[in-house]
């Protein structure tokens, strides 16, 4: 009896056997390791499990070295993070004891170092803000940062874990700022949107008034227009010149309409935009400053 492999995969052999009679007889192992399996489990679906080794960070770097050289690569990396985290407690430590001293901006200098040597950095954030806000005893600070970026934004930035400790621990110093907030939009809203309603009833009619004048000073200057054009295709259409001085005159007046209605459309247009921009709450000082409370409020309550 011969045997011979005429086909090999990972895992996989098809060998034809060559008999004694002359025969050949071909044999898949896998189709065979399958046909058993289907017999032992009595039912006909395959179960396949993989298994995913557990890869280290630094496999890339491990690649090409020897044991010896990837044991040596892995210590410096465990020493190295070590090192850093050491540097990360002390900094940490150091800006907590500028903190109790009151030196804010020094510990504000030692956060913003400790938050380069670890990738959360929790009590680094923290500390950070409780320095720039001075122990949150002015929270508006962050609130500057954030206003126009979003509470988003904030999350991300100081990680959630740091926005939990902040809103718990400092809760009390939000709650006043927020108070003093409403205390102040309180009479501010009333003298603004009062302010507003005043210029309104002006400028309101002031728009109406130079619309009408604009439309009325729109018609001699179309009328002149058209007939300027008509006349001047009417030269085409005679032999003798009857159309050429009325063709001028037509004209001159269109050119002295243009001029007129150029100025009550650049009247109107900036009635119309004057208008526009006392619709704008933030559109004097006062509607600005409003409309910044109605924003930190919209922050703070994030934090309450």
């Amino acid at each position: 009896m011969e045997e011979r492999i005429i086909d090999e995969e990972i895992g996989r052999k098809i060998k034809v056997k060559k008999l004694q009679d002359g025969e050949q007889d071909v044999v898949d192992e896998l189709a065979e390791g399958e046909e058993n399996e289907t017999v032992e489990g009595e039912e006909g679906d395959e179960e396949l499990t993989f298994e995913i080794p557990d890869l280290e960070e630094d496999d890339e770097d491990l690649a090409c070295l020897s044991p010896e050289e990837a044991a040596a690569l892995r210590q410096k990396k465990k020493e190295e993070a070590e090192a850093r985290k050491a540097e990360y407690q002390s900094t940490v430590a150091a800006g907590m004891a500028f903190l109790e001293e009151g030196s804010y901006h020094a510990a504000e200098l030692q956060f913003e170092k400790a938050l380069l040597l670890d990738d959360v950095a929790t009590e680094a954030s923290v500390g950070y803000w409780r320095a720039k806000t001075e122990d949150f005893s002015n929270p508006d600070a962050l609130m500057d940062e954030y206003v126009e970026p979003g509470y988003e934004n904030l999350e991300f930035d100081l990680g959630y874990e740091a926005v939990d400790i902040i809103k718990a621990e400092y809760k009390a110093q939000f709650q006043r700022r927020y108070d003093e907030l409403l205390a102040e939009e309180a009479p501010l809203k009333e003298e603004v949107y009062a302010a507003q309603e005043r210029r309104r009833a002006i400028l309101k009619p002031r728009r109406k008034n130079r619309g009408i004048a604009f439309a009325i000073a729109s018609l001699p200057f179309l009328t002149a227009l058209v007939l300027t054009v008509v006349l001047g295709l009417k030269n085409f259409t005679v032999r003798d010149n009857s159309f050429i001085m009325p063709t001028i005159i037509s004209g001159c007046v269109a050119l002295v309409t243009f001029i007129v209605f150029g100025v009550f459309t650049n009247r109107f247009i900036n009635a119309c935009r004057i208008y526009r921009e006392n619709e704008r709450i933030d559109a004097t000082d006062d509607g600005a400053r409003l409309q910044e409370i109605a924003e930190y409020k919209e922050l703070y309550e994030k934090f309450l």
